[in-house]
């Protein structure tokens, strides 16, 4: 069994957990969005609507897994990264 416990399987751990931490709170806080006193969320005044930028910040994060599986594989997604050579 493989150790599962090394930097560059933590390191694509956290970049999941960016993909989904900022598509949600980007969805729900976007720029220009207000709480209403209700409750309600009013991004009428918002400059870019919150489904847009949700979306690019995941894209983003999307774009950086896509190029560490380009780069290295999936399988290459939980190997242990080689020592920095200097």
């Amino acid at each position: 069994m493989p150790n599962l416990f090394n930097s560059n399987f933590a390191h694509n751990c956290i970049n999941i957990a960016i993909i989904l931490v900022a598509a949600i709170t980007a969805g729900l806080s976007a720029y220009g969005c207000a709480t209403l006193p209700t409750g309600a969320l009013d991004c009428s005044a918002s400059t870019i609507p919150p489904a847009w930028s949700g979306g690019i910040i995941a894209a983003l994060g999307v774009l950086k897994m896509v190029i560490n599986v380009a780069r290295d594989g999936v399988s290459g997604l939980t190997k242990p990264q080689p020592p920095v050579q200097k």
